[in-house]
């Protein structure tokens, strides 16, 4: 039926069983009638690989790639193509999902995707997979058990309205740029959003709820420039917003505004650098620490940090103007040496550290460490912080 239909036709496929793999190299519309509609790739290769501009998938299921991860076999194979649509379809027993190289101007929407099962989701392959792509929209989709949603080398893509479950890491960003992520829903991966290099990066009004390692990451940000994260929700993490600065790094690189962090064993972990942030007006309350940095002595300097609501704040506001009368300084005391030697994190809490900790800060026998201060604190949350909604 591909072959023999004209340039720009419609096939209308009933329901059945139709064995792939396929190829498309012409503009062309292929539609199914839902789940009832299989397109079964036998195990081999890619089940549908898409070579030509202008084409649409719709209302298909899909399933039975190959697994063989260097071939990225996927349900779906896009390459050196633009304006391809692949919307409400159904993903299953596929490695990659859907994998898109060299294509631009394209849509990805509604689309539900699950890897092939494996014991160590390492094995899986990504349920989205961009390459050097660019002015794409991923939007609707829900991804449950695959590997990541990832955007590798890719410009001016806009991933909304997601939801993504039991994977790796929710969304990847690698050495990407103008990239909006934005109203998703991330549960209960190994980590949320994940940004290594590139530049001018929003993520604004996820929720980023719970990752299931001990080592969990909400949000993890690694150089790059100019990453805004806005009002989004990052609760029950290991470490709610883990930067890795770099040193000879200059001028503001991050924005962290209006964000409710909670119930995180971590609210910010630094390595080795706190500098470059700006850090306003966020909700950052029930976390067992507020501020972690894990090496001694590397410096802490150029950030704007303030109008932030504190739960551990401890001041007063006589003046009743809503701000602290005195600064939140994160020191590091005794129960805070963890930080530093590891080692120490098993006694964390112990009867010995708490009593030492006390002591300390009644008459403290050593000048504790600064890690960061907010000269301006909340004595009640920002209304609008956090994700309203989310995919």
């Amino acid at each position: 039926m591909i072959d023999a239909a004209p340039a720009g036709a419609a096939i209308e496929l009933p329901a059945g069983r139709f064995l792939g793999p396929i190829t498309i190299n012409k503009p062309l519309i292929l539609e199914g009638v839902g789940v009832a509609t299989q397109i079964d790739g036998n195990g081999s290769g890619s089940v549908v690989t898409i070579r030509s501009p202008d084409v649409t998938i719709r209302n298909l299921s899909i399933t039975g790639s190959g697994r063989q991860r260097y071939r990225l076999d996927s349900g779906v194979t896009v390459r050196n193509a633009e304006r391809v649509t692949i919307e409400r379809c159904s993903f299953d027993r596929t490695l990659f999902g859907i994998t898109m190289t060299n294509t631009h101007h394209s849509l990805l929407r509604e689309n539900n995707i699950t890897s092939y099962e494996e014991a160590v989701v390492d094995n899986r392959g990504d349920g989205i997979n961009l390459w050097g792509s660019s002015h794409n929209r991923i939007v609707g989709n829900r991804l449950i058990r695959s590997r990541d949603l990832s955007i590798s080398r890719s410009s001016h893509t806009v991933v909304a309205q997601n939801r993504i479950e039991e994977s790796r890491y929710g969304v990847l960003v690698q050495m990407s740029r103008d990239v909006n992520i934005t109203g998703n829903t991330i549960l209960s991966n190994y980590a949320g959003i994940v940004c290594k290099g590139g530049g001018n990066i929003f993520v604004t009004g996820n929720r980023i709820i719970k990752t299931k390692l001990a080592t969990g990451i909400g949000v993890l940000l690694t150089h790059g420039r100019n990453i805004r994260i806005e009002r989004n929700t990052i609760m029950r993490h290991s470490q709610a917003i883990y930067i890795d600065s770099k040193q000879k790094e200059r001028g503001m690189q991050r924005y962290i505004i209006k964000n409710e962090i909670a119930f995180n064993n971590e609210a910010f972990h630094f390595h080795a650098l706190i500098k470059n942030n700006t850090i306003r007006q966020n909700n950052i309350f029930a976390n067992l620490s507020d501020v972690v940095k894990d090496i001694r002595g590397i410096e802490s300097t150029e950030n704007d940090i303030g109008y932030n609501y504190w739960g551990n704040y401890q001041g007063f506001d006589r003046d009743g103007d809503g701000i602290g009368d005195t600064p939140y300084m994160v020191l590091i005391f005794a129960d805070k040496l963890w930080q530093f030697d590891h080692h120490l994190k098993f006694f964390y809490a112990a009867p010995v550290l708490s009593a030492i900790d006390f002591i300390e800060r009644l008459a403290p026998f050593s000048e504790p460490v600064l890690l960061l201060e907010d000269p301006r604190p909340r004595r009640e949350p920002v209304d609008d912080a956090g994700a309203k909604s989310g995919g």
